[in-house]
């Protein structure tokens, strides 16, 4: 009998040995990943071994008390750190992006401990400062070192997001006890959908003439703890920092107290970046000339430019609409029984395109992405209250973002396009939506579902689904899927659970991190490298006559980037090129016409400005000549003499 239980232990521990590689490999995503813990670490050390060129502070505490870390890098030499032209470096805006993080923390190691073995590196950061802010959404970002693996792209601010005034009682569960949240589908006659013939394990919407007992309904892996019949729709909290910004923001506001920049990590780096400070006497932070974004947004490799999308929200629900006498006594006017007049919906003022001017600009920095990095193209929607979208079109300077991880050329056909430029829109053809009844109640969960790991989010539904199958079954072992197996679920009866493993499509393996840090390294060098340089001439004097003499100064673009772009100069945000002449004597020189100080909007690259003076003054008279760019190099002086 001791024989027999012996081999029994070694028979089952043989076995969950065999199989440990595969389960490690399918529940372990977050494996080689930087927590919170260990991402803190990280940082301070690189700050406490480089304290010369690095420098940590927190711009911001989450609501569970966790700090924004932002990494101030830039060299000895040169002007100072606020002076110098700055790049801003920003990553894991959405929760579960968190190779985001993982390629900012990278760069930052890559700049400080090249300083000074580089020569391209030392360079750069005694001309240029860089902001890093690594992981803006701490707090969703932690979800993805949970046990449980879920795609949780918010924060983790409560909210009552189904309008019961409940605030996060119905969350997701793990009901066939995989370690996984994914999809159910069950079969109903009302169903939107049907299985894939060509590859089962996809669902794609229903076509005319479908038989209903081929009808499925899809809902996230759980129950409907409320009691409202929504699944999930109302789980640990949150919103999606990068729909948090105040640009192109939804009108109708997703769950209670959300506005534009209601998170607090959205103000923090708003703040930031815009931010008065009495001790400087200005807005310190002025200097950047440039963002860099990693999220789930892309306009490197998945097309140039910005193009806003049209930002969606769940529909309260609404009140009954008003019938008989009501509906007449409402427009009706209050005078002479007139109908009141229908007013027209009001337009957006908001740009939404890239500034025509500025085309170039994108164009040429995502040829340069694409041959650095080698990433051709990406799978992106259109932006919609996103960091990127602010940063271009509200604070006016270029900005770049890539997402990192998505489909690749040679697994893609055709080529990638910015979700909404084709004519059908691909997410009504693949499990985006659930159906659960009401026109409200359908609005509804078709954005509680955009957490569902499973099903093809707006952030991952590009029509793509059954490429990325060929991609786990070519060339990921088969690892990142969940087969359709059956269940049989306390409130729906039998159902079947399965689906994409959750982060699979956002994030990829960690051996492939230390190839995006380098390649993205290069990359952040080469944007910070194009910025606008300003450079002042040596004046030339020509003596016009007794006591007249014209001045002549040019001033010229030797940087990539304009000195203002279009829209820059649209926002107001970029101060102008200023020079200002400063005379030795004012009460024996004077201007023959015209001003001492002449403002310039902005400078295109290569290009090169000249101002023209006629000056009454006596021979050997000094004047000073100060060219002001805090966007294109800081302050030039220069005296001349007349002569």
């Amino acid at each position: 009998m001791r024989n027999f239980s012996k081999t029994t232990v070694s028979f089952f521990l043989f076995l969950f040995l065999l199989f440990l590689p595969a389960i490690s490999a399918n529940s372990n995503p977050a494996e080689g990943y930087h927590d919170y813990n260990a991402m803190t670490s990280a940082l301070k050390q690189l700050e406490s071994q480089n304290p010369q060129i690095a420098k940590l502070t927190s711009i911001g505490k989450t609501l569970k008390g966790r700090d924004i870390w932002l990494m101030q890098i830039s060299g000895t030499k040169g002007l100072s750190p606020l002076e110098k032209q700055a790049l801003l470096i920003c990553g894991n805006l959405e929760g579960d992006h968190v190779i985001g993080s993982e390629v900012a923390l990278g760069i930052a190691e890559n700049l400080i401990k090249g300083y000074g073995q580089d020569e391209k590196i030392t360079t750069a950061l005694d001309t240029r400062t860089f902001y890093v802010i690594p992981r803006l959404n701490p707090d969703g970002a932690e979800l993805f070192f949970d046990d449980l693996l879920n795609e949780h792209p918010g924060n983790l601010k409560p909210r009552d997001e189904d309008y019961d005034w409940l605030i996060d009682e119905d969350g997701p569960e793990d009901l066939n006890g995989d370690g996984m949240i994914t999809l159910m589908r069950v079969k109903d006659k009302e169903g939107d959908w049907i299985i894939d013939e060509k590859d089962p394990r996809l669902m794609k919407k229903k076509e005319s003439g479908t038989p209903v007992d081929k009808l499925y309904k899809i809902y996230p892996e759980g129950i409907d703890n409320d009691g409202d019949e929504l699944y999930n729709e109302d789980g640990p909290g949150g919103f999606d920092i990068d729909r948090n910004f105040p640009h192109n923001f939804g009108y109708n506001p997703k769950g209670l107290g959300i506005y534009p920049a209601s998170e607090i990590e959205t103000q923090s780096v708003i703040d930031f970046i815009t931010r008065y400070a009495p001790e400087f006497k200005t807005q310190p932070h002025k200097n950047i000339c440039g963002v860099l974004v990693f999220s789930k947004f892309d306009n490197l490799a998945a097309g140039t430019g910005i193009e806003s999308g049209t930002p969606t929200f769940p529909e309260p629900p609404r009140a009954e609409e008003p019938t008989g006498m009501s509906r007449m006594m409402m427009f009706m006017g209050r005078r002479g029984g007139q109908p009141t007049e229908q007013q027209p919906r009001p337009t957006d003022p908001q740009p939404k395109r890239t500034n025509a001017q500025d085309t170039y600009l994108f164009e040429n920095v995502s040829k340069k992405y694409k041959e650095i990095t080698g990433i051709k193209t990406a799978v992106s929607e259109k932006p919609a209250g996103s960091m990127l979208e602010w940063a271009y079109f509200q604070y006016g300077v270029p900005t770049f973002s890539a997402n990192l991880w998505s489909l690749r050329e040679e697994e893609r056909a055709p080529a990638a396009k910015m979700k909404g430029e084709a004519d059908a829109d691909p997410a009504q053809s693949r499990p985006a939506q659930a159906q659960t009844g009401g026109m409200d109640r359908q609005a509804m969960m078709r954005q509680f579902m955009q957490r569902s790991s499973a099903s093809a989010t707006p952030e991952q539904s590009t029509g793509n689904e059954d490429k990325w199958l060929k991609w786990i079954d070519d060339k990921n072992n088969g690892e990142g899927f969940v087969a359709w197996t059956k269940f049989d679920h306390k409130q729906l009866g039998e159902v079947e659970i399965g689906g994409f493993v959750p982060h699979v499509r956002t994030n990829p393996k960690a051996d492939q991190i230390p190839e995006l840090n380098k390649s993205h390294a290069e990359f952040a060098l080469y944007l910070a490298s194009q910025f606008a340089e300003i450079v002042l001439d040596d004046p030339e004097v020509k003596k016009m006559g007794s006591d007249l003499y014209e001045l002549k100064i040019k001033i010229h673009n030797k940087g990539q980037f304009p000195y203002a772009t279009a829209q820059g100069q649209r926002t107001g945000n970029i101060n102008s090129i200023m020079l200002r002449l400063k005379f030795e004597d004012d009460e024996k020189m004077n201007l023959f016409g015209g001003a001492k100080r002449m403002d310039t909007p902005t400078l295109d690259a290569g290009a090169e400005k000249e101002f023209k003076w006629v000056i009454i003054s006596p021979a050997g008279k000094k004047i000073d000549v100060t060219v002001w760019a805090q966007n294109g190099g800081g302050t030039s002086k220069k005296t001349v003499v007349l002569k």
